[in-house]
């Protein structure tokens, strides 16, 4: 072993010149110098900034100063909400009263659990209405609910006699603003149907004269008709039943 120590520091002479005692001893001396010069500059003579005291920027004040002070109010609520805020018995928040007429407005029925097992019972639809007095139990086998296959009771069904056409006259200018009804006697034969009824414009004169022939305001969509009621209008026996005035006469078959 002492011989390879021997040979191994033989081998390597430079790195024992590089690191010598003395380099040590310097390396050291300088990082104490370092240190004691920052220390010098640093601390001792730039010193901490010296500050007068100052009271503390948060205030506590007692619930009773505050029932009259609205100032003092709203500076201990900003105080309140301030970082530095310390729940004690003597902050101002702990004063808390209840105004009633706000109160109704913080609450959420909506959010509250309501159970009601009536209403929850009830069925949706009911076969009698709600609140129906009756003097003897009523069967509900015996409901014409029940007849699936029977069907509702309904009365005879009534024969309704022929009716011939009529004509509806209404004066929309003259004397008197009314309206006439009249049978109409039409003649005519034709197999297409009917859509609507026909509309005509007629003028009668105070002395009972009719100006003109009918004018066809609508069409009731068949030639036929349109014609007789028009031929209808043409007699002596109904112009001498028609108003005075402008008139408009509807004419709807049978």
């Amino acid at each position: 072993m002492a011989n390879s120590a021997q040979q191994f520091n033989r081998a390597n002479p430079r790195s024992q010149q590089v690191i010598s005692p003395l380099l040590r001893l310097a390396l050291l001396l300088g990082v104490a110098l370092h240190l004691a010069g920052f220390l010098f500059f640093s601390v001792i003579s730039s010193p901490l900034p010296q500050r007068a005291a100052r009271p503390s920027f948060v205030q506590y004040v007692s619930p009773d100063s505050l029932a009259s002070e609205s100032e003092l109010e709203e500076q201990a609520a900003l105080f309140d909400s301030a970082p530095l805020f310390i729940p004690t018995r003597w902050n101002a928040s702990q004063a808390y009263s209840v105004n009633l007429r706000d109160a109704a407005r913080d609450q959420f029925p909506e959010f509250e659990p309501e159970i009601n097992l009536l209403r929850d019972l009830q069925p949706a639809s009911l076969l009698f209405a709600p609140g129906l007095q009756v003097s003897a139990p009523i069967d509900l086998l015996a409901s014409r609910f029940w007849r699936f296959f029977g069907g509702a009771p309904s009365e005879a069904l009534v024969a309704l006699s022929e009716s011939q056409p009529i004509a509806e006259i209404v004066v929309l200018a003259g004397p008197i603003a009314e309206t006439v009804s009249l049978p109409a006697a039409l003649t005519y034969i034709t197999a297409a149907p009917i859509a609507r009824p026909v509309l005509y414009y007629l003028r009668v004169s105070a002395d009972g004269v009719v100006w003109g022939a009918p004018t066809r305001g609508r069409s009731s969509g068949n030639e036929a008709f349109d014609a007789a009621a028009a031929e209808w209008l043409g007699r002596a026996e109904v112009r001498a039943q028609l108003p005075q005035g402008y008139l408009s006469i509807t004419v709807f078959p049978w």
